[in-house]
């Protein structure tokens, strides 16, 4: 790739970026093949590659045939979008048709010579150079980027010494970045243990079930999403038998056999049986094995193999479940026999899957991220109610984090989003429930309670809509209801997220009980987003140093905090319950 001429040397303006330089493996091989094809699955590529790293605070700088080099002012930004690319063509090639395209990318961090459209300079030849020495689907970067980077989680660095680079005289620290897995396989006895929270008493009478991630043989990342997918399909059809209690999948994804014992897992998330496996996959060929054990006497109960190809998966799902649903003499009426449907083109659940996953990230850059996924799949298929639901919750995160210009228009956009996911599929819970999202920040909260509590008829053991659910009771002025929601949310989800306690903390705010707010932010693992209760609750209890220093927290992770434009926030059905809390706040010194 040609950079622009060594007289911009001279005349250019420098200044310090991180480079990332990402070339097509084996582009003239393909073309050889196949060139209208090959070159259209190429173009299409890029322009994918083109369209998401603006996202993440990047411009390209140049494309030439196979290869494109880009430009951020973040060396942070520029790993996680190398690492998002990665994943996302990889994924594309688990769920594609044709013929998989692999990226090699090299990282490098320094002074670029910018004049006019063209950029030059060492640090440009570098990550060329450095792209050549990746693995496909590999990214390398030099030491000036890895003691850069100091903000993405479960991220590390393989040494590759000081290889020598074409044309390029310097010794240079070389490594390859090893990205988190997409499962929390292998989580430790001591890392499971930090995490615990205690468990809410009582019991449903239904057997319950834990469907434990997929092994990964071979560990091939390609493996991953399919194993996801089967556990994410699996766990929604199990999710409606009213006679059978299913464990979340953010809690039965900690665990796996290899570290732990079927007795020890049924212990610690209240599971009387487990559903475990594992994966193998070539290229289109998926082989899987399944096992329903009994957690008290460790006794394997049913066990199979399948061997299918990729799109034979929901096939492979309505035979686990079945098999599970049979084995555990759970009765399936005719209503819950009947399921929401699903996408006749595999490329569109891949790509909705990929984009659920973005969107849990919580941040800005892989929200807008998955938004662009999102609508690719739409183009593919735009018939798939299950596109519209997380579109929806997108848009929705867009205005309640205050991502969007027009936070009113993303909000609108989210209930319109949802409106038209539940008239695709009146079947499908998740619609119904991102109907309810929207419609409670709408402040339409009859319309939120209904569409809620037809997605728990639908799905009645999905610990997250119900945990919601339980939050749109506390804002209608039904607090008291939304104990036992939560309840059972916490006991169908053990090691439950950080936001559930906040649902309850609001419960207890809505209940004037302040002793109880301020034990149950304790309880959060990350308080920051409990600071405002535990400010406005101390203030109540009169505690006015504890109030300040929370006050203080709050301006200290929220500079712009205001009370009187925070309090146009959340969805409150009475004023008055309303004024209690930002007088709170206002008693602890927060500015109006």
């Amino acid at each position: 790739m040609r950079h622009g001429p060594q007289s911009s040397l001279r005349t250019g303006r420098r200044r310090l970026a991180a480079v990332l330089f990402a070339d097509i493996v084996g582009y003239s091989s393909k073309i050889e093949v196949d060139e209208e094809i090959n070159s259209d699955l190429a173009v299409g590529s890029i322009e994918v590659f083109k369209s998401l790293v603006g996202n993440y605070g990047g411009k390209v700088a140049n494309v030439s045939g196979d290869s494109v080099l880009a430009l951020f002012d973040s060396v942070e930004q520029t790993l996680r979008f190398a690492m998002e690319v990665q994943t996302d063509f990889r994924e594309r090639a688990v769920w594609g048709d044709g013929e998989p395209i692999n990226l090699r990318i090299g990282i490098n961090f320094g002074d670029v010579i910018s004049t006019g459209d063209t950029v030059s300079g060492h640090c440009i030849n570098v990550a060329a150079r450095l792209q050549a020495l990746a693995e496909p689907g590999a990214i390398v970067v030099t030491d000036d980027v890895r003691r850069a980077v100091r903000d993405i989680p479960r991220v590390s660095f393989q040494p590759l010494g000081r290889p020598a680079l074409k044309n390029i005289s310097e010794n240079i620290d070389l490594y390859r970045v090893i990205s988190p897995s997409r499962e929390r396989i292998g989580s430790s006895p001591a890392a499971i243990t930090s995490q615990a929270r205690p468990i809410p008493g009582g019991s449903e009478g239904n057997p319950t079930v834990a469907v434990l991630p997929l092994a990964n043989l071979g560990n091939d990342p390609a493996n991953e999403p399919v194993a996801f997918a089967i556990v994410d399909g699996v766990l929604t059809d199990l999710s409606r038998f009213r006679s059978l209690s299913v464990i979340a999948s953010h809690s039965a994804s900690l665990f796996n056999l290899k570290t732990f014992t079927a007795r020890e897992i049924g212990r610690r998330l209240g599971a009387q049986y487990l559903l475990a496996g594992s994966i193998n996959r070539l290229e289109r060929r998926v082989r899987i094995a399944i096992e329903l054990i009994g957690t008290e006497t460790e006794s394997l109960i049913w066990s199979e193999r399948f061997n299918i190809d990729i799109p034979e998966l929901f096939d492979l799902q309505d035979e686990i479940t079945g098999g599970v649903a049979s084995r555990l003499a759970v009765q399936i009426d005719l209503a819950e026999g009947k399921r929401s449907q699903r996408p006749t083109n595999m490329r569109s659940y891949g790509l909705v899957l990929r984009g659920q996953s973005l969107i849990l990230t919580y941040d800005r850059e892989s929200n807008t991220h998955a938004r662009e996924i999102l609508k690719e799949a739409l183009d593919v298929a735009p018939s798939y109610a299950r596109v519209h639901s997380v579109l929806s919750r997108s848009y929705n995160f867009d205005w309640r984090y205050n991502w969007s210009r027009s936070p009113t228009k993303s909000l609108d956009v989210a209930v319109e989003l949802a409106q038209r996911a539940v008239g695709l599929d009146h079947l499908d819970a998740r619609g119904f429930a991102e109907l309810g999202f929207a419609n409670l920040y709408h402040k339409h909260h009859d319309e939120s309670l209904a569409s809620y509590e037809r997605a728990l008829v639908l799905n009645p053991n999905d610990a997250d809509v119900i945990a919601d659910y339980a939050d749109a009771l506390v804002y209608s002025g039904q607090p008291e209801q939304a104990l036992p929601h939560l309840e059972r949310a916490m006991r169908l989800n053990p090691f439950y997220p950080d936001w559930y306690l906040w649902h309850l903390a609001d419960a207890y705010d809505f209940l004037k009980r302040p002793t109880d707010v301020i034990a149950t932010i304790h309880r959060m693992h990350d308080q920051s987003q409990g600071r405002r209760l535990l400010a406005a609750n101390y203030a109540h209890l009169g505690m006015m140093p504890e109030a300040r220093a929370e006050a203080q927290e709050v301006m200290r992770l929220y500079p712009k905090f205001s009370v009187s434009q925070w309090s146009r926030r959340p969805p409150y059905r009475h004023p008055d319950l309303r004024d209690r809390f930002v007088e709170g706040l206002r008693k602890a010194g927060l500015p109006d």
